[in-house]
C-alpha cells in the first residue's frame, strides 16, 4: 500500500460554524461541502443546511462532518464527545516510584524521560484508551 493523501474528518455540531473559524479566522478556502439533501457544491453555499465540508490552504485539508449525520454513517460516534484525541498532562510527585510501583500494570506508551524544558515525562494509556503523561520537574521529590 502506497497512502496518497491523509485528511482529518471532524466531528461537529454546526459546519457552518466551523466555515467561521477555518475559513473566516484561519484563511483556508471551502473546497467542497454538502447539503442535508446530499447536493454537493464546490465553494461555500450560504444560507444552506450543510453536513458536511472540506477546507483547503496550499496542500492543507480538513473535512468536518456535522454530528447527526456522521452518526448516521458510523453508529459507533453516537453520543462521543467531539474535540478529538488529547493527552492528559498529570504534574505528580515521585514519577520515579510510580514508576515502578504501576510500570507492569498500564501500558507505556513512551519510558520515562526528561524534556528540554526541565519536566520528567512518562506515557501511558489509561483503560479506556487516552494517552496520559505523568510529569515531574527535574530536582523535585
Amino acid at each position: 500500500m502506497a497512502a496518497q493523501s491523509i485528511t482529518t474528518n471532524l466531528m461537529v455540531g454546526d459546519v457552518n460554524r466551523s466555515i467561521d473559524f477555518w475559513v473566516g479566522l484561519l484563511g483556508f478556502s471551502v473546497a467542497e461541502c454538502v447539503d442535508v439533501e446530499h447536493r454537493m457544491y464546490h465553494g461555500r453555499m450560504p444560507g444552506a443546511d450543510l453536513i458536511w465540508a472540506m477546507f483547503v490552504s496550499g496542500p492543507a485539508a480538513v473535512m468536518v462532518n456535522r454530528r447527526d449525520s456522521l452518526e448516521r454513517e458510523l453508529p459507533l460516534f453516537t453520543g462521543r464527545a467531539t474535540g478529538g484525541t488529547l493527552t492528559l498532562y498529570v504534574v505528580v510527585e515521585d514519577l520515579e516510584g510510580l514508576h515502578r510501583r504501576i510500570q507492569s500494570i498500564v501500558p507505556t506508551i513512551k519510558e520515562p524521560e526528561t524534556s528540554f524544558y526541565g519536566m520528567r515525562e512518562w506515557y501511558v494509556r489509561d483503560p479506556d484508551g487516552y494517552v496520559v503523561c505523568l510529569a515531574q520537574k527535574v530536582g523535585e521529590d
